[in-house]
């Protein structure tokens, strides 16, 4: 069994353009693939899995947009708008390779903000194995 979930506690801040944003907080890692201190899952086997995530952006005068990557491609954008609190999410399933990395990353804005107090996520699940 591969699944994970890991949520902000802290918010961070300063978060420059292509840095990964950073779930700090392991609620589940089964298979021991999601590294907490980059942010990245890197797959311990072949298979198709489901990503989520989920930011919540405070009431800043840019937008957040940040990038579901997949070994460095861009899969799928979590958009949250300027000028109030929003909430951007994307769920995707993938096609995976023992090794292949996925994690979430500021796609456009220098000193984007992320909000922690559980309010943001990243989990996945393995749901076939190849």
């Amino acid at each position: 069994m591969v699944a994970f979930t890991a949520i902000k506690e802290t918010t961070q801040n300063n978060i420059g353009v292509n840095q990964n944003i950073i779930f700090e907080h392991v609620i589940l890692n089964e298979g021991g693939a999601y590294h907490a201190q980059h942010g990245i899952f890197v797959a311990p086997v072949s298979g198709y899995y489901l990503f989520a995530t989920s930011l919540l952006h405070p009431q800043i005068n840019q937008p957040l947009r940040g990038g579901l990557m997949h070994n460095g491609n861009l899969v799928a954008i979590a958009y949250a708008t300027e000028n109030i609190w929003a909430q951007g999410s994307q769920t995707v399933v993938l096609k995976i390779t023992t090794g292949d990395e996925v994690w979430i990353k500021n796609l456009d804005f220098e000193h984007e903000v992320v909000n922690g107090d559980a309010y943001s996520s990243f989990s996945g699940v393995i749901l076939l194995k190849l």
